[in-house]
């Protein structure tokens, strides 16, 4: 964080969600908004304001305070792709949002009670069964379309503007690589901050993907494939091929 007040504005906000006792209702967009509106320059500031104590007292004392700090987040970035993340505020709010479930998501993996939270669906949607993918699959989608948004993560090919901005969700990823190689004789400019975003993005991928690290050292307890990773490398992830070749 850029300055000791934007810090202490985060600290306070983290303050007050650990010590509510009652639910906080997830149209508070007042008290939700301060976890993402306040611009966060390193993941290495979310870890230290938001101690491991407390993200496991807030697991144990008030649950659905922290499911429903989950769900808005990822509800957040998928927001920001709807909108291509046109805005320096919605990149501002995807960032803050990545790192913030980066510094959540251990806690939720080493509890067995809470391992297949990820894997239900958003409040007020039906039953997967009925076609509401789960958290999870909303989250690894959006990071995924994320990698690829133009001004953010790469270079748009076109001008298009903030009046006019490129839809994330229709982009053919090929189109916008990271590296010279496969169909690529050389590579884009390098951008620092396209690079600083791309980044935190993969932190976050790679967190999700490390479910199986907290899981008991049991046999049975590995029997069954990663559902995280098993998803981001099926078929039903449309931009699993280029990343691939781009890592």
């Amino acid at each position: 964080m850029g300055n000791t007040d934007t810090k202490l504005n985060f600290r306070k906000a983290v303050i007050q969600l650990t010590t509510k006792t009652q639910p906080v209702e997830a149209n508070d967009d007042a008290f939700w908004n301060q976890f993402w509106s306040e611009t966060v320059n390193s993941i290495q500031d979310v870890f230290t304001l938001i101690p491991a104590a407390e993200i496991r007292a807030l697991r144990e004392e008030s649950p659905s305070n922290l499911a429903t700090l989950c769900y808005k987040a990822v509800e957040k970035l998928t927001s920001a792709v709807d909108s291509s993340c046109a805005s320096q505020r919605d990149q501002q709010i995807v960032l803050n949002c990545v790192c913030l479930l980066t510094r959540i998501l251990p806690y939720i993996f080493e509890d067995p009670d809470w391992r297949g939270f990820f894997w239900s669906t958003l409040p007020g949607q039906d039953d997967i069964s009925e076609g509401s993918p789960p958290l999870a699959q909303s989250l690894i989608n959006t990071l995924c379309d994320l990698l690829f948004c133009p001004d953010f993560t790469v270079q748009s090919n076109r001008k298009a503007g903030p009046d006019n901005p490129e839809e994330v969700h229709s982009l053919d990823s090929c189109e916008y690589i990271w590296e010279k190689g496969v169909g690529f004789a050389s590579s884009p400019a390098h951008n620092f901050q396209y690079d600083k975003n791309r980044a935190d993005i993969l932190k976050l991928l790679l967190t999700c993907f490390s479910e199986t690290m907290y899981l008991p050292p049991v046999p049975e307890a590995h029997s069954t494939p990663n559902p995280w990773i098993r998803y981001f490398t099926s078929t039903e992830n449309r931009v699993f091929r280029d990343l691939h070749m781009r890592l």
